[in-house]
């Protein structure tokens, strides 16, 4: 089931992107972007999708609490008194107001009133909101603003562009964009990592299922920023490279689609008791043996760790040769991908946990 939610979780920040990236685009003058085209269906789609996607964690908790209190009254409990049933009621209440005002063409000023306020519902459900209060929710809710706002704008350029007019001005705003999203999501990504794991844990709880999706997380950002620089930086002239573009979008995904499954997992503020309580992460018995407490990761560096290392290295390098080379999209975001497993793998390797 948690598989399950996960992946509804990810579908929700798909599209609550791609509705961002249509808000975004709609405060900028036509002279500084290009020719975009997005049906008004496909919006009207993307959010009757919302308040289905946002249902799958209150359907959990509803059929969780039902053997106990009956059907009807965990529904009723889970809506009064849960912050994510409270969240549910909230959601639908935001999709079916901005829905009628994507239906009746409303300006773009109340369409941003309604994707704050559903980014703010999701930051109020969040582990983050939860755990450290006002804190974490606020925390919560700037990193999640600044991914949707970042990745809508690409998904939107990458997939719906019709035509290249004004690319060079588009690229003169969208750059230090970019960058200053990615600046508030890396800044407000350590503040919220405070919340959940210690930094003298942070290596410890690779072998938990947070803590390893939280060290992926951080290495998929790698390949990531190198699309980022390529697009921003080394694809001059007067029309976008569309198949970096696209390379880009994907590894943002993969950026949400990991968030999405770190929020349904306990975060590490004891790893001990964590480990006693979840046991220990897939794959990190394959790699490091059998785990006890208690866990302390220390520094061993050996052959094998510095050469997975130095193969993630080399896909790097590859990632960005298929640039220079022209190889097709899909090659490049293997080498992402190779480049995120092989450094976890040589990171793994590296350490007696």
């Amino acid at each position: 089931m948690n598989w399950f939610i996960a992946l509804s979780d990810f579908l929700l920040y798909a599209v609550l992107a791609f509705l961002a990236g249509d808000v975004v685009l709609r405060f900028i003058k036509k002279e500084r972007k290009p020719l975009i085209r997005v049906s008004k269906k496909l919006v009207l789609i993307a959010l009757a999708l919302v308040p289905v996607l946002l249902a799958a964690p209150v359907i959990q908790l509803v059929l969780l609490l039902s053997d106990a209190y009956g059907l009807p009254q965990a529904a009723i409990d889970v809506v009064v008194k849960f912050r994510t049933g409270q969240s549910y009621v909230f959601g639908i209440l935001i999709a079916v107001a901005w829905f009628m005002t994507v239906w009746r063409g409303g300006s773009a000023a109340v369409r941003a009133f309604w994707l704050v306020l559903s980014v703010v519902n999701v930051g109020y459900a969040s582990h983050a909101a939860s755990i450290a209060e006002w804190q974490g929710f606020i925390g919560h809710t700037i990193h999640f603003l600044a991914l949707v706002l970042w990745a809508g704008v690409l998904i939107h350029i990458a997939w719906f562009l019709k035509s290249a007019d004004n690319w060079r001005s588009f690229l003169r705003w969208f750059t230090p964009f970019s960058v200053a999203m990615m600046v508030v999501l890396v800044g407000t990504g350590i503040w919220l990592m405070l919340f959940f794991v210690a930094p003298t844990d942070y290596a410890s709880s690779w072998v938990l299922p947070y803590g390893q999706l939280l060290l992926l997380k951080h290495l998929s950002v790698v390949p990531l920023l190198l699309a980022a620089l390529i697009n921003a930086i080394l694809s001059k002239g007067d029309a976008p490279n569309r198949a970096w573009l696209k390379v880009e979008s994907w590894l943002l995904l993969l950026v949400l689609l990991i968030t999405a499954f770190m929020s349904k997992l306990a975060p590490p503020h004891n790893v001990n008791e964590t480990f006693r309580l979840e046991g220990v992460a897939p794959f990190s018995e394959w790699l490091v043996g059998p785990q006890y407490i208690p866990i302390n990761a220390v520094w061993t560096p050996n052959i094998d760790g510095f050469l997975l290392m130095g193969i993630s290295l080399l896909c790097l390098g590859l990632q960005w040769l298929s640039y220079r080379k022209q190889l097709p999209e899909w090659l490049a975001f293997v080498f992402g991908i190779g480049f995120v497993a092989a450094m976890y793998i040589g990171l793994m390797f590296s350490f007696l946990f």
